[in-house]
């Protein structure tokens, strides 16, 4: 039964002018205890009452009559002495369907109040309201705690009146039932199925891709795209390393997949790795960044200008002279509309603030060619639109007086359709569109909802003409009203007079939905939408394709039914001597080695018998010739061989075998198999192959041989020995092993633990040593001085405990480089067999020997995560050990990772201690023309010491070097130039640069100064690149100002094309440059800068917060 506890809501003391209101006061009580929920729609409220005649002869719980509301029939559940709770009264509102009759979907929303009244005077009342969604596995809800049971006879006011009176109560229901037009009113969404209730399915977030998986479903839902990606060739393809194979997989498994499906793949493909996967970034950059990709894959196939012909329209970008026939333009493609937000009330608005027209007059007239300077009018307007817009509201904002991005939130109203003639260029363009050529209707709307810092992406997607509006939030697809798709991402909203009144739920629902709304709009013109929604056929997905992700599905499905018969069987490790021979460490076998012994799949059903058979099977002897024992783990965390299986244990079944024997911390059998040594049945005439170590004091023990020259260990085999035995007996025994002669004297110690090699004495015997049975003994030649000293001399170790001490401080070690592969690929990775107590000198000289050069020119970095990133530097300190260079990095769980970044230097890190290295970028001719140098310098030095260790590296002569301009940035803002005394500790987290002053800067006038030059992408305050300056010539045109700039970046022809020019006042006015401008006329201010807008390919990271560029080069 599904409760919720209630707050009794009792009637209040009436003020005296006021009369009390009776339960059956059906428009009063429902106005006060049951007003309708925001906008929903009711579809019945009607009221049932329950007189109860003698309270003291009621069940423990009792079932109401049956009533129908909205049609649903209702009872009430009434405990009347506690459900679980045996001082409270318990109430519900149940479902009376009958439950086999109704389907798993089944549901019922329904807002409601119980009440119960004095029977005469029905305005003595207690209640308490509620709403649910009622389904099959939730068809009760309501009050576990109603009311006080002692109190139901008490009076309830002033009146003296209590509402159970002589027995009698009237209990009443009021239920308010709701059409739910989605389906998931009140939905808590466990086990929701969005195949099942939509007929489609989302994608998986990975971190913080929620941002892409939005504009994914976008994209599938544009079926024309869809079909343009599937016509991309990708049959030699791997998916991790095409983009187009890899997307082409999400758009099929999207329309195939019941489930949500994964992205991680693609994002591969791209070249991210999983940091970029938790990394939100701009979807207009990360779409734009997309189909320039696909763009590019699809040349030369049957897709070419696929992109074109759907999201490409035209602009014409013009400059009108008012008095004279002059007019200068420019027609350039645009792929999406930027649109503002603030300041525009609705998206018509947007659009006429678009193209408003700016008027250049007074100081600010134009300089038309032939007609000096003019009175203007300037302005943009769209020669064509595509039939897919894309439009983008910027409510992300640069705001000039906090120097900082911030999120527009205001109310931003977009319609269902919108005819956008007005906006379209007359001409022959529009002429050939016809009246209703530009019309548009909405059909994806992608919302933001958070801040500036973060918050969540989903889409709100009409995936039909005539179908519904879906909500895709990752992998949850739900259906959504009209409200949700327009009302409530409109944005706006003030904060609520009565805020701080309101409850914690109601301030931050208020606060959600203030800062949930529209950022991007996806619009089809009408003339195409056949076309652009046109369904796919199987013949529209590539065969290659199909096949591929079918023959995954049935490996899962054979991974599935692997799973499945796992229940069936389980895994047997069968241990023997080779096993323990080959090992070189503790225990009986490498506990690690996924080689170590045989493993046998088991029937849980079989018997020990079948299972004995099998092994023997394998081994090649017969089954009288070999005995099985248990292996178990002992408290010192060790593994030992217990007891033989017995004949006793023959056609017991392999699952009680393994609940016997088994251990709980392991999911497989683990056994040790001992074959009969053939002589010993011969010689001593027994009846069996084995000795009995349960009747004659025997015990099985385990020998291991360690050699100091070669630093192994060998294992010998077992030896059965009596308890009372010596521990000297044996040593006859271990020397003809080893084939020594008879009288070498030996050394014997017994392998407790890894921290715990206790020597033997050959006097004592195996009882008084305390050995048991499993145990395992190590021995070695007694040696003399002179060869204890000649080891030492080799760095050998020469006892046994020395060698097992070093066992147990064994680690392997990941040298990483700490520069990126391609950065310099002479430098790899080096796993390195090390001992935790290595002193720094130590690992450094491992280390060198590997890279080949001083162990004094390498230095360390701590791991900021198990095979993550580079973190701290490590300061060499001679009596420092590799545990503690490990555990200065990231320890997870207690155990610190095994990886160690390096860095080759080109001096000692003794030098290094006393100095700085400082990274200096030289800009060559262009500034495409990057090197970077690492220089290092006393830590006293001033900036021209960087010049003078400079100079040699570029080829610059000394006589120049005072023409060398040096300047730091950060997130694509110059942060400071520096003169040649100022010192470098100055310096903090900035990247420096150095170039050659241009010669037409070095020629300026004293007191006239350059523009200042800075890149960036769609909003002035998003920077990147390295920024610059410029020198205004007189009267020369933008055209050939940009071919100066475009000289001065090293740009190719295609990529400065894509550039647009701004002038950037220093009181935030943004002016778009033509090609017939005259910077030298337009009367600049200082401050003032020209802005070039681009998207960012550098891979540096920006001026909003610390977001890298995308990119995407799969």
């Amino acid at each position: 039964m599904e409760i919720t506890p209630g707050q009794n809501s009792l009637m209040e003391e009436k003020p005296p002018t006021e009369d009390p209101h009776s339960v059956d006061d059906v428009e009063w009580m429902t106005r006060k205890y049951l007003p309708i929920i925001g906008d929903l729609e009711e579809k019945a409220c009607e009221i049932f009452q329950w007189e109860i005649k003698d309270w003291g002869a009621l069940d423990k719980k009792i079932t109401g009559p049956e009533f129908e509301i909205g049609g649903h029939k209702w009872r009430i559940l009434l405990f009347p002495q506690g459900n679980n709770t045996v001082d409270q009264v318990a109430v519900y509102l149940d479902t009376a369907e009958p439950r086999e009759q109704l389907d798993s979907n089944w549901h019922v929303c329904a807002q409601f109040a119980l009440m119960m009244s004095n029977p005469t005077d029905p305005s003595v009342y207690i209640v308490n309201t509620a709403h649910h969604r009622f389904t099959v596995d939730e068809a009760d809800w309501g009050f576990t705690r109603f009311f006080d049971l002692k109190k139901l006879e008490l009076p309830l006011d002033q009146r003296q009146i209590p509402v159970l009176d002589n027995g009698q109560t009237v209990i009443t229901a009021y239920v308010r039932v709701y059409n739910d037009p989605t389906g998931v009113l009140w939905h808590n969404f466990v086990n929701y199925d969005s195949k099942a209730m939509t007929g489609y399915v989302g994608l998986k977030n990975q971190g913080a891709t929620c941002y892409m998986n939005s504009l994914l479903q976008s994209l599938f839902f544009t079926n024309y795209f869809r079909k343009a990606v599937f016509d991309i060739p990708t049959k030699a393809d791997e998916p991790s390393k095409s983009v187009a194979l890899a997307l082409q997989r999400v758009f099929y498994q999207l329309s195939t997949s019941l489930g949500p499906v994964g992205t991680t793949e693609l994002t591969k493909s791209f070249g991210w790795n999983s940091l970029e996967s938790f990394m939100q970034h701009d979807v207009q950059e990360f779409n734009r960044v997309l189909q320039d990709n696909l763009e590019g894959k699809m040349k030369g196939t049957e897709a070419e200008g696929a992109i074109q012909r759907l999201f490409v329209g035209k602009m014409k970008s013009y400059i009108k002279c008012i008095n004279v026939d002059y007019e200068s333009s420019r027609v350039e493609n645009f792929y999406d509309i930027q649109l503002n937000v603030k300041g525009c009330k609705t998206l018509r608005d947007s659009f006429a603030n678009y193209i408003d027209v700016e008027t250049l007059d007074g100081d600010n007239r134009y300089h038309a060619e032939g007609y000096g300077l003019q009175d203007a009018k300037k302005g943009v307007i769209f020669e064509t639109l595509p039939p897919v817009l894309h439009l983008q509201l910027k409510r992300f904002e640069y705001d000039i007086e906090r120097d900082a991005m911030v999120k527009i939130n205001d109310r931003h109203e977009f319609p269902l359709d919108i005819d956008l003639a007005d906006f379209v260029a007359e001409g022959e363009e529009k002429a050939k569109a016809g009246p209703d050529g530009f019309k548009y209707t909405l059909y994806g709307v992608l919302v933001h909802s958070g801040d500036l810092h973060g918050g969540h992406y989903f889409a709100l997607l009409k995936p039909e003409r005539d179908g519904k509006w879906l909500r895709f939030d990752d992998d949850r697809v739900t259906q959504v009203t009209m409200k949700e798709v327009l009302d409530e991402n409109y944005g706006g909203g003030e904060v609520p007079e009565n805020f701080a009144a309101m409850t914690l739920a109601m301030r931050q629902l208020s606060r959600h939905k203030r800062f949930t709304n529209a950022y991007m709009l996806v619009y089809i013109r009408d003339n195409a939408i056949d076309e652009i929604l046109k369904p796919l056929t199987n013949e529209d997905i590539p065969e290659h394709l199909q096949q591929r992700l079918d023959d995954e599905r049935a490996a899962l499905e054979n991974k599935r039914k692997e799973r499945d018969e796992s229940l069936l069987y389980f895994n047997a490790c069968v241990v023997s001597d080779a096993d323990f021979k080959s090992h070189d460490g503790f225990d009986l076998y490498n506990l690690q080695s996924s080689t170590a012994g045989k493993t046998f799949k088991v029937r849980r059903l079989d018997t020990f018998a079948t299972f004995r058979q099998a092994v023997a099977e394998s081994y090649g002897f017969p089954e009288d010739q070999l005995r099985l024992w248990s292996l178990v783990r002992r408290q010192n965390d060790t593994i030992r061989t217990d007891i033989p299986f017995s004949d006793a244990d023959l056609e017991s079944t392999m699952d009680s075998i393994k609940e016997k024997f088994g251990t709980r911390s392991q999911a497989d059998l683990k056994c040790y198999v001992e074959f009969a040594d053939k002589t010993e049945k011969v010689v001593n005439g027994r009846t069996s192959w084995f000795h009995s170590d349960s009747h004659d004091s025997n015990i099985m023990i385990f020998i291991k041989y360690y050699d100091p020259y070669t630093s192994t260990l060998e294992g010998l085999g077992k030896l059965h020995v009596q308890r009372t035995a010596k521990v000297g007996d044996i040593i006859s025994i271990l020397n003809e092993k080893k084939g020594f002669p008879s009288n070498t004297q030996l050394k014997l110690f017994e392998e407790i633990k890894p921290t715990m090699i206790e020597p033997m004495k050959a006097k004592s015997t195996f009882q008084q040593c305390e050995i048991q049975g499993g145990d395992i003994i190590v021995f070695q030649k007694d040696l003399t001085q002179k060869e204890v000293a000649d080891l030492q001399q080799q760095n050998l170790r020469a006892a046994i405990p020395q060698h097992y001490e070093y066992l147990y401080n064994r680690i392997v070690v990941e040298f990483k480089p700490k520069v990126e592969q391609d950065e310099n690929p002479t430098l790899q990775t080096y796993s390195i067999e090390l001992s935790r107590k290595s002193t720094y000198d130590q690992v450094a000289s491992k280390l060198a020997e590997k890279l080949g050069t001083d162990p004094l020119h390498i230095q360390f970095t701590t791991a900021s995560s198990p095979n993550g990133v580079p973190k701290n530097t490590i300061k060499r300190m001679p009596n420092m050990v590799l545990l503690e260079m490990l555990a200065s990095g990231y320890v997870h769980g207690g155990v610190a990772p095994s990886v160690i970044f390096y860095e080759k230097l080109n001096v000692s890190i003794v030098e290094l201690e006393s100095k700085r290295l400082i990274k200096v970028t030289w800009l060559g001719p262009t500034m495409k023309d990057e090197s970077t140098h690492e220089l290092l310098l006393l830590k006293t030095s001033s900036m021209s010491a960087i010049i003078d260790m400079l100079l040699p590296k570029i080829n610059i002569p000394q006589e120049r070097a005072q023409g060398l301009h040096i300047f730091s940035v950060s997130n694509g803002k110059l942060i400071k130039e520096y003169l040649y005394s100022d010192p470098i500790s100055i310096l903090y987290d900035v990247n420096l640069y150095v170039e050659e002053v241009p010669a037409d800067e070095q020629e300026l006038p004293e007191g006239q100064d350059p523009l200042p030059c800075f890149h960036f992408q769609g909003d002035v305050g998003r920077t990147h690149s390295i920024p610059f300056s410029i020198v205004i010539k007189e009267a020369e045109v933008f055209a050939d100002t940009k071919a100066r700039i475009r000289a001065r970046l090293g740009m190719n022809e295609k990529d400065f094309a894509k550039v647009k020019f701004i002038i950037y006042s220093n009181h935030g006015r943004i002016t778009q440059l033509n090609d017939e401008d005259v910077i030298s006329e337009l009367g600049l201010a200082a401050g003032d800068q020209l802005g070039l807008d681009h998207i960012d390919k550098s891979g540096r990271s920006k001026g909003f917060g610390l977001e890298k560029a995308i990119f995407i080069r799969g």
